[in-house]
This record gives structure tokens, C-alpha cells and sequence, in this order.
């Protein structure tokens, strides 16, 4: 280091009487070295080319075999397991849980360290031995960060972390996800699934809507710019007392994708339109109807 410091002082004196516009040229071309250093020393710790395959060598030093494609801007993690589900209790097997959990901390640590251009996560944990059952997580990127700053509380990114049970019977025996399609999600899918999530959440959690209904099925379809929401909500009893009467499942619903929207400041749909079909009620809600909505929805324990 004090060699380069000499030659540099040695160099000056040399060409002290050289023409004055060869100063700029050499502040220049420092400034663009220092550049390159500070540049160098950001680079992110998974770049989007070898971000698959760095997941997978991650989960492997855990003892984990996971599949990562990248489809568009969305990301899928596919896990397979022998034992997702206890083939004595058919719960979910605990431990086994505990390793999903360890994939999506690893996932998560990678994404906010990547230069992949990235708005959605999906997490597949199978059960590829006796059952087929998926266990399916579904993230929005800025989501994680935001909730990595504390932008809002641990609960709220729960209920912004979308979970779904589904049967596939091909994936017995698939190791790789070849029975999935990984596709790129978009932002219109993302918002359905999301209020189907909070939904179920909704009847199945709140102490006193738990005790009324529960959502028995759910699907979703977007068409010519209209998202379509159907639930079936239906009634635990019928002894119900004058004011539980009162009480209409699908106001619940409006108020979820109310807020939802308003969450994510959404805007590319014509419409919503909800339907409990245990009800046969139906409701078309354009952006300015979701914004008439006054949300009061109870607080859903975690």
C-alpha cells in the first residue's frame, strides 16, 4: 500500500507541468474505480441466476429436498414429504411442520437478499408417500419486507400469508412437482385467494361468528375484468335468537375485500362481485361501492 501511495506522489511531481486538463481525466477515473468498489461490495448474496439452485442447496444442508422454478415474476418452492400427515391421529405431523416453517424462514431470507425481479411466492409442502395433500402458501414480496420493517404487526402478515388445503392425487410418488403447474400468479388471482383466506379465517376464529356459520367450499374466477367470489356459508344452527337473525355472513365478506383493496390500493378490475351460496345472496361491488364501505370487522386472534 505505501508503494502505490509513492508512485502516485512520484507520478505528481513528473507531470507538474502538464497541461491542467489532465486533472479532471484522473479525478474521473478514480471516481469510477471507487464506484465499481462500492458496487462490487452490494451485490446481492443470491443473484436471480443461481437463485434456485441456492435454495435448494440451502434446504439440502437442512436435510430437506426441495424443487424451485421461477414462472414470470412468481416464485415456486415445492416440498416433498413422507409423512406431511400422521397416519395415525390424520393430523398434520408436527415435526414435519416445523421443516415448512424452516423452508419459508430460508425463502425468505433469500428473497430479501436477491435481484430477482419478484412479486409473488408459492410454497407447495406434499404429502407424496400415502396422500396427496398440498399444503400451499402463497406470499406477496413487499409484503415480507414490509413486514421485516415492521410496517404492520406480525398478525396482519399472517392474514396477508395466504394457506390453502388441497388433494392431488398425482402427487403420490412425485418428488419434483411434476404433477404442478408452476405458473406466474397475478395480482387479480392473489387478491381472490386472499379474501377467501381471511374469510375462512373470519367464521372459523371470531368467538361469536364461529358459533353461527362456517364456510363449508370457495372458488374464485375473474372474468372480463370481473373477479367472482363464491362461499358457501353455512348455518351451524337455526335456534337462532332475533338478533343473530340480523346477522348477514356476506357484510362480513364486503368489509374483508374492502379492506383488502384498500390495503393494496388495487385498481385494475371492473368489479367484485360476491356470492354465498348457501344463501343465494349476491353482490356487485365496483371500486367506488368498496370505498363507501365502512370496515368494523372484529380483531381475529392469531
Amino acid at each position: 500500500m505505501m508503494k502505490l501511495t509513492l508512485s502516485l506522489k512520484n507520478s505528481t511531481k513528473q507531470n507538474s507541468a502538464a497541461p491542467q486538463n489532465q486533472k479532471p481525466k484522473l479525478s474521473l477515473l478514480l471516481i469510477l474505480l471507487c464506484a465499481q468498489l462500492i458496487l462490487s461490495s452490494c451485490a446481492p448474496t443470491y443473484p436471480a441466476r443461481t437463485l434456485t439452485q441456492q435454495l435448494a442447496k440451502l434446504a439440502k444442508e437442512e436435510g430437506l429436498n426441495v424443487t424451485c422454478r421461477i414462472a414470470g415474476k412468481t416464485m415456486w418452492v415445492y416440498i416433498n414429504f413422507e409423512d406431511l400427515i400422521d397416519k395415525t391421529t390424520m393430523a398434520w405431523n408436527a415435526k414435519e411442520l416445523e421443516k415448512v416453517g424452516k423452508v419459508i424462514s430460508i425463502v425468505h431470507r433469500a428473497i430479501l437478499s436477491t435481484d430477482a425481479k419478484l412479486d409473488f411466492l408459492a410454497i407447495v409442502a406434499t404429502d407424496t408417500k400415502n396422500f396427496g395433500v398440498e399444503l400451499k402458501t402463497f406470499e406477496y414480496v413487499p409484503d415480507i419486507s414490509q413486514a421485516m420493517l415492521e410496517k404492520f404487526s406480525r398478525g396482519e402478515f399472517f392474514a396477508r400469508s395466504i394457506r390453502d388445503v388441497s388433494y392431488n392425487p398425482h402427487a403420490i410418488n412425485d418428488k419434483i412437482g411434476e404433477s404442478n403447474k408452476f405458473y406466474d400468479i397475478t395480482f387479480n388471482q392473489f387478491l381472490c385467494l386472499q379474501i377467501i383466506h381471511r374469510a375462512k379465517n373470519l367464521f372459523y376464529k371470531d368467538r361469536e361468528l364461529s358459533k353461527l356459520f362456517e364456510v363449508r367450499s370457495s372458488s374464485w374466477s375473474e372474468k372480463f375484468g370481473v373477479l367472482k367470489i363464491e362461499l358457501e356459508v353455512m348455518k351451524k344452527r337455526y335456534d337462532l335468537t332475533p338478533e343473530e337473525e340480523k346477522i348477514d355472513p356476506l357484510d362480513y365478506v364486503k368489509m374483508l375485500t374492502a379492506q383488502i383493496v384498500k390495503n393494496y390500493d388495487h385498481k385494475a378490475f371492473q368489479a367484485i362481485e360476491l356470492t354465498d351460496t348457501f344463501s343465494k345472496k349476491m353482490v356487485k361491488l365496483s371500486l367506488t361501492d368498496l370505498k363507501k364501505i365502512r370496515i368494523k370487522l372484529p380483531e381475529v386472534p392469531e
